[in-house]
């Protein structure tokens, strides 16, 4: 076979490139229809190539064809029309202020996100909600990367929970303790306490002495802490929120 100048490219990344440009067309009419009633469609669209198709390792890849050569095949493309009806039907809501782009999660290799955007997953909202669903996102990336990629939604969900602790660190506002039996039951009272729920978070140590959690969510927490736990005066507490932020305090008694 006679070597040729273009770059081969296959069907696949082809698809997935043209699905990920409509896709974000969709996202900013979508974006668009809560300021503006849309009055237009976009018309029946054709698009033409022509190609000389490759064996590559197994796979069918295409070549370009050049001004002056022939020989090569047509593959013809027809995009169909889209309503503004449909879109506020079909595409997703646009991203709220506690959502997390993609682009956001700086420590995340650039391929898996690559690989990420072309099966739709843009947030970590998008992340969510196919794990709920039971996704193999593993299985996703190693199919999207040719097999040079692996990653889990563990992994995934310790990268978005690091990348939204750089935006949303934890504030605490008041704490107050009361005296119940035995033990006395701190309330703190503040943001972004916890972000996402864990078996392991958050935890509370007095004094190298493990607490009780009693109640966590992002603008509460409250500690049951025995009394033989304290000391008179000076008390050290410690609140790991998650692996990426932990509250250091200090409690006079």
């Amino acid at each position: 076979m006679t070597s040729r100048e273009t770059k081969a490219w296959n069907l696949e990344q082809f698809l997935d490139s043209l699905i990920l440009e409509l896709d974000k067309a969709q996202d900013t009419l979508s974006l668009k229809g809560l300021t503006r009633r849309l009055t237009y469609t976009v018309k029946d669209v054709g698009l033409d190539l022509n190609i000389f198709p490759v064996l590559e390792d197994g796979k069918v890849k295409f070549q370009m064809v050049k001004p002056g050569e022939s020989g090569g095949s047509r593959i013809s493309f027809q995009l169909g029309s889209i309503t503004d009806r449909q879109i506020r039907e079909n595409a997703n809501e646009p991203p709220d202020r506690n959502d997390l782009s993609l682009d956001a999660i700086d420590d995340m290799d650039e391929e898996v996100r690559d690989s990420l955007r072309k099966v739709g997953v843009n947030s970590a909202r998008d992340l969510e909600k196919l794990d709920s669903r039971n996704v193999n996102f593993k299985k996703v990336v190693q199919e999207k990367t040719g097999g040079e990629k692996s990653l889990d939604y563990s992994d995934l969900a310790n990268l978005i929970n690091k990348a939204r602790r750089r935006k949303l660190s934890p504030q605490l506002s008041t704490l107050s303790a009361h005296e119940q039996g035995e033990a006395v039951e701190l309330t703190l009272h503040g943001e972004n306490f916890v972000l996402q729920k864990s078996s392991h978070y958050p935890a509370a140590i007095v004094n190298n002495r493990q607490a009780e959690i009693l109640h966590a969510d992002a603008e509460k927490l409250q500690l049951r802490v025995p009394r033989e736990f304290l000391k008179t005066g000076d008390n050290a507490l410690a609140i790991a929120l998650d692996p990426y932020a932990v509250m250091q305090l200090n409690l006079q008694s």
